[in-house]
């Protein structure tokens, strides 16, 4: 949803044309690292307005696109990947130039269809840029395309970007934070959503989770899964005031698999859980420990299915080709895993795919800002991870300070990036960032709305900045946001 992106569009200033033929951008020196492979006019059709398309490649697989409107709202997009990448997000990049942006896109440096998963990372004879390619997918290919379109956004219309934005989940929020860590300049406002920002920790996670709960007598089948959330939803959907299917907080409410989940009096089966399976969901939910005890990553909360096997065959591969020096291979067994001993081996991959800098003072500096979101029902990326982030920067830069300039929205109910059965996860995050960065405008509580399959909003629910959240006035229809308010232990916000 991009609605108040769109109206500010008609406020913001009149539409700049180009000064150059788009014809001309594949002629232009951009550098010598830089292959422009086409420069084409894009006619207007009923989906996509004007635009030069503008392709090409960065030294040495970085492929690219840049859609330039023909009517520019004198802003830059650049839109993040998911998973490992290795495509160029034209959907997204296509959204953004409805809007009159100019945009662009990375596969990040290797080919997805070529070299699926995190294969690309894996050395050898027939892949000699393996180890770039793995520096390019961490942080660089982000950073020299922005740098690149911003080039080409100057010459195609004479002048810069008055604003530059980056838009991203998953991956993308990974990048988008990576960005604000390592290359603050590139970019004036960042909408962060869901963000691998401990990427190495949480494919280590997935094979510990996966080691718990994946296969073998433990396993939590699709079937127990959905047994496990109508459960969880049965203890705690009517923890927040309203019974409606969403939990504003799973944090908030004590549910304990051993006391909460029916039990198995003989044999597995599929209205129980048995011990072994039990055991497993409180580790799960516990986080990755080592022998003393020590917490390596969080846990996952309850409310997201469980989070046993999502995300496996991403970790699996990571563990093959990427994780360790030297990469073992396609041959890995995930049972060879050992946190104890292989946690401190990531190290290495840790400094290059990351994004777990605390110190955002050059972002705050310049004036930028950060809106980070991330579902309480992710089955993949835990939100705790989004959460002790969030506090960890504050407690580097002070909570004032970050509140100035950074701001976290926990969505009830959504799954990874969106979606959810009966969550508020349609929610105009582009727009709350533009009224943000360009009027002053500080997000405390945007409006979600769930939609049917027909696509008509059913729903409307504040999604309130963390640490707030909804609560029901306790009068009127639970399905309006104008019956809730945002409050906080300390009071209302």
């Amino acid at each position: 949803m991009r609605i108040a992106v769109l109206l500010l569009l008609a406020s913001f200033s009149a539409f700049a044309a180009p000064v150059k033929n788009c014809a001309d951008m594949a002629t232009i020196p951009f550098g010598r690292d830089v292959k422009i492979a086409s420069a084409k006019l894009i006619g207007a059709t009923p989906q996509m307005p004007e635009h030069c398309d503008v392709r090409g490649v960065i030294w040495p697989e970085n492929s690219f696109a840049l859609k330039l409107p023909t009517n520019w709202n004198e802003r830059f997009e650049m839109v993040g990947n998911g998973g490992w990448a290795g495509v160029i997000s034209f959907r997204e990049v296509d959204n953004a130039v409805r809007d009159g942006y100019a945009a662009t896109s990375t596969d990040t440096g290797h080919d997805a269809n070529k070299e699926p998963g995190a294969s690309f990372a894996y050395p050898g004879p027939n892949n000699p840029n393996a180890e770039r390619k793995v520096i390019d997918f961490g942080y660089l290919a982000v950073h020299e395309t922005g740098l690149l379109a911003k080039r080409m956004i100057r010459a195609y219309y004479g002048a810069d970007p008055k604003y530059s934005y980056w838009v991203g989940c998953s991956t993308g929020g990974r990048q988008g934070l990576m960005e604000a860590q390592r290359y603050p300049e590139d970019f004036d406002g960042y909408v962060v959503g869901a963000p691998v920002l401990d990427l190495a920790g949480l494919q280590a996670k997935s094979v510990y989770n996966f080691q718990l709960a994946g296969q073998g007598p433990a396993e939590i089948t699709r079937e127990k899964a959905a047994l496990l959330n109508k459960d969880y939803l049965d203890k705690c959907d009517a923890s927040d005031g309203v019974k409606d299917g969403v939990v504003e907080n799973p944090m908030k409410c004590s549910f304990d698999p051993a006391k909460d989940l029916p039990r198995c009096s003989g044999a597995d089966g599929l209205g129980c859980f048995t011990d072994t399976q039990i055991e497993a969901l409180k580790r799960i939910y516990d986080g990755v420990r080592d022998a003393h005890g020590t917490l390596l990553f969080p846990g996952m909360p309850p409310g997201g299915n469980g989070g046993v096997a999502q995300g496996f065959g991403l970790s699996k591969s990571f563990m093959q080709f990427m994780a360790f020096d030297p990469p073992p291979g396609p041959n890995w067994d995930y049972h060879t895993f050992n946190v104890d001993k292989d946690w401190s081996r990531l190290t290495p991959i840790r400094l290059r795919i990351d994004a777990t800098i605390t110190d955002l003072s050059a972002v705050r500096a310049r004036g930028g800002k950060i809106l980070q979101y991330h579902g309480w029902s992710d089955p993949g990326v835990s939100p705790e991870m989004s959460i002790h982030y969030y506090e960890s920067v504050r407690n580097t830069m002070g909570p004032k300070d970050t509140d100035g300039f950074y701001r976290l929205f926990l969505v009830p109910g959504m799954g990874h990036c969106q979606g959810g059965a009966a969550a508020c996860s349609n929610v105009d995050w582009q727009g709350a960032m533009v009224n943000w960065l360009e009027k002053g405008i500080a997000p405390t509580a945007l409006t979600g709305a769930h939609k049917d399959k027909e696509g008509q909003v059913t729903r409307t629910r504040p999604i309130c900045a963390y640490p707030a959240q909804a609560q029901y006035k306790g009068s009127g229809s639970t399905d309006e946001a104008a019956n809730f308010t945002c409050s906080t232990p300390g009071g209302e916000q």
